[in-house]
């Protein structure tokens, strides 16, 4: 959770869409939501590790940021 959205009590859900190629995220593209989560959404999609076979593959999922 980044600090400024703590700080100012932001929550949401951002939308993101990852090309995997040979089981690697090759680009990610926010589709929607708060700004503020959009550089943390990039980071931990880039991080993934997919098994995926030969070609391309887009993915879409959601998080869901929320102040508890």
């Amino acid at each position: 959770m980044p600090r400024r959205a703590l700080r100012e009590g932001i929550g949401g859900v951002v939308r993101a869409q990852a090309t995997i190629r040979g089981g690697v995220v090759q680009e990610v593209t926010i589709l929607s939501g708060p700004r503020v989560f959009h550089a943390a959404v990039r980071n931990a999609m880039l991080q993934y590790k997919c098994s995926s076979g030969a070609g391309e593959v887009v993915a879409t999922q959601e998080f869901e940021f929320k102040i508890e």
